[in-house]
C-alpha cells in the first residue's frame, strides 16, 4: 500500500461538500452523531470463482446497525489515501482478504441513514466490485457471521426483508443490479472453460521454452569455447540469463490482450489460426522484455521486479571479476545487448506469420521505439504540455501493451471491420487507463509490491501527465523541487516532498479519476459490440485487473 498519510491521520474521515469537494478532516469516532457532516467513505461487494457475493453480519457489540448483513467491507479514505489503497486496507483488516479485478461501479452513490441509536451516518460513497482472493478471516469485532449467496437471490432477499439488511446496502443492491453486465457474477474468465486465456498462456510458455532450446543450440555453436569472462558465474552467458527472466514470468498482459482479441473476434482455440495468435503473444512477451531491458539502462533504474535490473547484475559481476575499465559502462553494454538479443528472438518467433500479421508487428516495433525517443527527448527538454504527455503515454505505454496486442488477435481471428473498429475503441480507452496507472505507481508505488523505487518517474523528470499537472499546480518549495530534480541541484528529500505536495493538490485523486473513467469507457464500449460473448467477459475482467493493479 502506498499513501502519504501519517500516524495522526490513522483515524480521521476526510470531509466534503455536497460537490465532493475536500473542506477538511474530523475525528472518525467523534464526527459520527445526531448531525453527521457528509465525508468519504466506500463500500465494496466481493465476488468468488462461482459469481457468487460475499455478504457479511455486523458484529453485535457494534455501536451503529449491529447484527444487519451487509456487503463484504465498508470504510473511510484516510486524509491523503487513495481510494484503491483504501479499499485494500480496510479489506484486510476486517475480514483477512485481498481483491483483484477491483472496479469502481458506483462512483457517486450518497446516503444518510439513521441508526434506532439517533447516530446518523452521512456519507459520498463510491461502490466497488472485485474478486477475492484468499479465504475469510474474519475479525470478530467487526464481522461475526459470512456467506457466499447468488447475486439473484441476493437481490430477491432484500426486495423481500430490506430490515434484515444495513440501509447503505438496500440502496447500493438495486442500483449495482442495473449495472448487473459489470459485475463479476459469472465465472472467472482463466477457469470458465476451453476459452480462457489459459488456453493460450499455457502454450506461450512452451513455445518460449522451446525458442530458448533453439537459441542456446546455435548461440553455444557460435560462441567462443567456455563460459563468457566475468558473467559466467553470475548469469551465464546471454542466452541462459534471457530464458531465465523470461521464465521469470510477469503479468502477462500483451499475450492476455493478444488473446482475447482473438476469441473476441471469432476465434477458436486450437485451430491453426490460435496457432499464430500464440506466436504473436510470445513475441509480445519477449518484445516487452527488450523494452524493460533497454529503459532501465536508458533511466538508470536500479531495480526492475524486485530484482536489480540487468545493467546493475552486470556492473556487479565486472567488479568481482576485476575487470578492466568503467564497470557502469560494461553493465551497461551488457544489457543493451541482452535486449538486442531478446528483440532478436522476438522477430525470428513472427517469420512465420501471415504477412498482414508480420506487417502490423513491424509498425507495432516502430511505434514502441517512437515512444521511447520521445519520452528521452520531452524529459530532456522538460516538457510540461499535455499533447506531449499524452501522446509519449499512448506510443510508449498503452498502444503497444493493449491495442496493438488487441489487434494481431483479431488479425489472427480474420476480425470484421466492426469488431477491430471495436477492440480499437476498447483499447484506446484501456490503453489511457493502462498508462496512468503506470504514472500512478511510478510516483508512489509500494517499492515492495511494484520492484522499483517509489518515485522514479519524478527523480527522471518524465513528461507524464503527473508532471504535467504538478507543473500547472505546484508552487513554493515543490515547485522548486521539480526544478532541480534531474541535475546537480537535487537534493535527497525533493521526490518526497513533491510525492506530498502532489497529493495535497488533488493530483493523485484526479487520476485515479480519470483511470476510473476509461474504464468504464472501454467498458461501455463492449455492451452491444459485434464481439463474442465469451470475449466480452474476458475483456471486461481484465480491464478491471488492469486498472486497478498494484504493479
Amino acid at each position: 500500500m502506498s499513501t502519504t498519510t501519517t500516524d495522526r491521520d490513522y483515524d480521521r474521515v476526510v470531509l466534503v461538500d455536497d460537490d465532493g469537494t475536500e473542506i477538511g478532516t474530523a475525528s472518525r469516532t467523534q464526527v459520527h452523531g445526531a448531525d453527521t457532516p457528509l465525508h468519504r467513505a466506500f463500500s465494496l461487494y466481493l465476488f468468488d470463482d462461482r459469481g457468487r457475493v460475499l455478504i457479511t453480519r455486523r458484529a453485535l457489540d457494534k455501536l451503529t446497525w449491529p447484527g444487519v448483513w451487509t456487503n463484504a467491507c465498508c470504510g473511510h479514505p484516510r486524509p491523503g489515501e487513495a481510494l484503491g489503497d483504501a479499499v485494500r486496507r480496510r479489506l484486510g483488516e476486517e475480514l483477512g482478504l485481498q481483491v483483484e479485478d477491483l472496479q469502481l461501479v458506483l462512483p457517486d452513490f450518497r446516503y444518510r441513514a439513521v441508526d434506532a441509536s439517533g447516530i446518523v451516518e452521512h456519507e459520498l460513497c463510491p461502490v466497488l466490485v472485485g474478486r477475492v482472493v484468499g479465504d475469510v478471516r474474519p475479525d470478530p469485532a467487526e464481522v461475526c457471521e459470512h456467506a457466499w449467496v447468488a447475486w439473484s437471490d441476493l437481490v430477491t432477499a432484500m426486495r423481500a426483508t430490506p430490515q434484515v439488511y444495513s440501509p447503505w446496502s438496500t440502496l447500493q443492491v438495486p442500483e449495482l443490479d442495473g449495472e448487473r453486465p459489470r459485475l463479476p457474477v459469472g465465472p472467472s474468465p482463466d477457469r470458465a472453460g476451453g476459452t480462457g486465456a489459459a488456453a493460450t498462456l499455457d502454450r506461450v510458455d512452451a513455445l518460449l521454452r522451446e525458442e530458448s532450446a533453439w537459441v542456446e543450440q546455435v548461440w553455444s555453436r557460435l560462441a567462443p569455447a567456455g563460459p563468457p569472462d566475468l558473467l559466467g558465474a553470475e548469469v551465464g552467458d546471454l542466452p541462459t540469463w534471457l530464458h531465465a527472466l523470461l521464465a521469470g514470468g510477469g503479468k502477462r498482459i500483451r499475450p492476455q490482450m493478444c488473446h482475447w482479441g482473438f476469441v473476441a473476434s471469432g476465434g477458436a482455440i486450437g485451430s491453426r489460426c490460435h496457432d499464430h495468435v500464440v506466436r504473436a503473444a510470445a513475441a509480445l512477451e519477449t518484445l516487452h522484455l527488450f523494452a524493460l531491458v533497454h529503459d532501465d539502462v536508458m533511466d538508470q533504474s536500479a531495480e526492475r521486479r524486485g530484482r536489480a535490473s540487468a545493467h546493475v547484475v552486470a556492473a556487479e559481476a565486472f567488479r568481482r571479476g576485476g575487470g578492466h575499465g568503467e564497470a557502469e559502462r560494461f553493465g551497461e553494454n551488457i544489457a543493451v545487448l541482452l535486449g538486442d538479443l531478446a528483440h532478436c528472438e522476438a522477430d525470428r518467433m513472427v517469420h512465420p506469420l501471415p504477412s498482414e500479421m508480420r506487417d502490423y508487428w513491424y509498425e507495432l516495433n516502430l511505434e514502441l521505439i517512437v515512444g521511447q525517443r520521445a519520452d528521452l527527448t520531452g524529459a530532456a527538454a522538460r516538457r510540461t504540455d499535455l499533447p506531449h504527455a499524452e501522446a509519449v503515454a499512448a506510443l510508449k505505454s498503452g498502444s503497444y501493451t493493449i491495442e496493438r496486442p488487441l489487434q494481431l488477435g483479431a488479425l489472427a481471428a480474420s476480425a470484421d471491420p466492426g469488431q477491430r473498429a471495436a477492440l480499437a475503441t476498447y483499447g484506446w480507452h484501456l490503453g489511457r487507463a493502462f498508462a496512468w496507472r503506470d504514472d500512478v505507481l511510478g510516483v508512489w508505488g509500494d517499492h515492495h509490491v511494484t520492484g522499483k523505487p517509489s518515485g522514479d518517474d519524478l527523480r527522471e523528470g518524465k513528461t507524464t501527465l503527473i508532471w504535467v499537472l504538478g507543473a500547472e499546480r505546484l508552487t513554493g518549495e515543490a515547485a522548486a523541487a521539480m526544478e532541480r530534480v534531474g541535475t546537480t541541484d537535487a537534493r535527497p528529500d525533493d521526490v518526497r516532498l513533491m510525492q506530498e505536495a502532489l497529493v495535497e493538490a488533488g493530483i493523485r485523486q484526479e487520476l485515479e479519476d480519470r483511470i476510473a473513467e476509461e474504464l468504464a469507457a472501454a467498458e461501455d464500449v463492449l455492451v452491444d459490440a459485434p464481439l463474442t460473448p465469451e470475449g466480452v467477459d474476458g475483456l471486461r475482467a481484465t480491464a478491471r485487473a488492469i486498472a486497478w493493479r498494484d504493479v
